[in-house]
């Protein structure tokens, strides 16, 4: 009986390895072929670096306006998304960003983004990331009609040749503009 079960044992074994794929080089053109059961299949080449995952246009535009800002001078990123981090635990997206303890949470994002001398797009894309709400109040020199509601941190900007020249959080300091006009 010991002699059976071992023999089956062995049996067993054998066949298991017989059965499993085998890899062999081809002499053909060097590449590895995996055989399985008397069928041949070629092992599926590596990816080459011209397949590219395509992006959607929009996540295109926000990474290029986060590196951009981020390359600037003044522009404290890491500060950026702590504030935020902040600002979520404050209430739902696009409302008042007021902390008693940290002050106008807001304000302090656009301070640490440095948005003077961004593009106006580059300007909207990022504060939308942020959820922070926004609007343009002055175009070339010229003031735009605004609502007299107040959202308190909400970024008022201006924007002179598609260039933010200065910008006011709701509620914050007064309007901080470089003197384009």
């Amino acid at each position: 009986m010991k002699r059976f079960f071992i023999g089956s044992l062995v049996l067993i074994f054998f066949t298991a390895c017989s059965s499993a794929s085998n890899t062999e080089l081809e002499a053909g053109d060097g590449r590895p072929t995996t055989t399985t059961s008397g069928y041949a299949i070629e092992d599926e080449p590596e990816p080459t670096e011209s397949t590219t995952v395509s992006k959607p246009p929009e996540l295109v535009r926000l990474e290029d306006a986060w590196d951009f800002a981020a390359s600037r001078p003044g522009t404290d990123i890491g500060q950026v998304f702590q504030l935020f981090r902040l600002k979520q635990s404050l209430g739902p997206k696009n409302l008042a960003c007021y902390d008693l303890e940290s002050g106008d949470v807001c304000e302090q994002i656009v301070e640490a983004i440095n948005v003077v001398g961004l593009t106006e797009q580059q300007l909207t894309v990022l504060l939308d990331s942020l959820e922070l709400p926004h609007r343009v109040v002055e175009r070339d020199c010229e003031p735009l009609m605004i609502t007299e509601e107040f959202v308190a941190g909400r970024v008022n900007f201006s924007v002179f040749e598609g260039v933010v020249t200065g910008w006011a959080s709701e509620g914050g300091q007064s309007f901080r503009d470089n003197g384009s006009c």
